[in-house]
C-alpha cells in the first residue's frame, strides 16, 4: 500500500487506524515524520503504530517510508535525497529489497515535485533506482500528476504496468477528484486487487488529504 499521509501524519490517529484496517504486508509512505535529529524515531513510532516495522527512510529519503509485516524479510536498503532548487520542498526516494515468501520483490517509494520538470528528472533516478532490485518490483507514491502525465508514461515504458482505473481517485480525500497516487507493478506477478484499500470514507478523509492505494499481488 501507498499512502500520503500529510506532514507526517499530523492528524494523528486516524492515519493509524486506516494502515490497521487495510493490513498490508508492506508499506510505502509520503511525507513520513522528517523533523531534525527526531525523524528516526518518529519513523519508528509511526509504523509501529500501524503494526509494522520501521525498514528504512525518513529524512534522508526525502520523507518516503519503508514498512513491512512481520514475516516480510529485509535484503538491503537504499535512500537518498533528490537535487531540488533552492527553497524547494525537500524530495527524495527510498527502495528495498525484500523476502516474501522466500521470493525476492523490490519496492520503492517516491514523492515527485509540483513542477513538471523536475518530475521527470527525479522519475527517471527512480527507474534507474528500480532497475538494481530483483524479482517482482514496485514503484508507488504521489506523483503529482494524473495518469495521462509523462511520469507515468515513463515508468509504463520501464515495463511497470498501472492496473488502477478511473473508479478510485485519491485527491482530495475528503471528495477525491483525481488519480495521483500510483501503485505500479513490473515482473511475474498477478495483481489481484488495485485500489480501494476498504476503509471507512470518513477515516480516510479524517486521516489525511490522500486517500491510500491498495494492491493485492499474487507472486507466481
Amino acid at each position: 500500500m501507498t499512502y500520503n499521509i500529510l506532514q507526517g501524519g499530523r492528524r494523528g490517529q486516524p492515519v493509524l487506524d486506516v494502515v490497521r484496517a487495510a493490513v498490508p504486508d508492506v508499506l510505502l509512505v509520503n511525507e513520513c515524520p522528517k523533523t531534525p535529529l527526531l525523524w528516526r524515531r518518529r519513523s519508528r513510532r509511526l509504523a509501529e503504530g500501524c503494526g509494522l516495522r520501521y525498514v528504512a527512510g525518513g529524512r534522508p529519503a526525502g520523507s518516503n517510508l519503508v514498512a513491512v509485516a512481520p514475516g516480510v524479510g529485509v535484503v538491503s536498503v537504499h535512500a537518498e535525497r533528490l537535487r531540488q532548487p533552492f527553497g524547494a520542498p525537500r524530495r527524495g526516494v527510498v527502495a528495498a529489497q525484500l523476502r516474501v515468501q522466500g521470493r525476492l520483490v523490490g519496492v520503492v517509494s517516491c514523492h515527485l515535485s509540483l513542477d513538471a520538470d523536475r518530475r521527470l528528472v527525479e522519475v527517471a533516478r527512480v527507474v534507474e533506482l528500480a532497475a538494481r532490485l530483483r524479482g517482482p518490483v514496485v514503484v508507488a507514491g504521489d506523483l503529482n500528476e494524473g495518469p495521462d502525465g509523462p511520469c507515468w508514461r515513463l515508468l509504463e515504458r520501464a515495463g511497470y504496468v498501472d492496473h488502477g482505473s478511473s473508479q478510485w481517485r485519491t485527491f482530495p480525500a475528503e471528495r477525491p477528484e483525481r488519480r495521483i497516487d500510483a501503485l505500479l507493478v513490473r515482473g511475474d506477478v498477478e495483481v489481484l486487487k488495485h485500489g480501494d484499500p476498504g476503509v471507512d470514507a470518513a477515516l480516510l478523509a479524517a486521516a489525511s488529504d490522500h486517500r491510500p492505494v491498495l494492491a493485492r499481488i499474487a507472486l507466481v
